[in-house]
């Protein structure tokens, strides 16, 4: 796994979190629609987290400077 800065860190606890309280609603009865968005924004999160940085992102259709010659 590959080191995370704050915001990260920050976005996947949070992510957990949700994850958790999902879990938790699920086993205790909650309605469905108590439970599930929890448990979907919770695991998107956790996903978001491991995406890569804007600065490093390459745009393969982005056009180059024209060469001086």
């Amino acid at each position: 796994m590959k080191k995370l800065n704050t915001r990260q860190k920050v976005v996947f606890a949070m992510g957990v979190l949700g994850v958790l309280v999902g879990i938790f609603g699920r086993f205790n009865d909650w309605e469905y629609m108590g439970y599930f968005p929890f448990f979907y924004s919770g695991t998107t999160m956790m996903w978001i987290a491991f995406l890569p940085q804007r600065k490093s992102c390459c745009n393969p259709f982005k056009r180059k400077a024209a060469q001086k010659s």
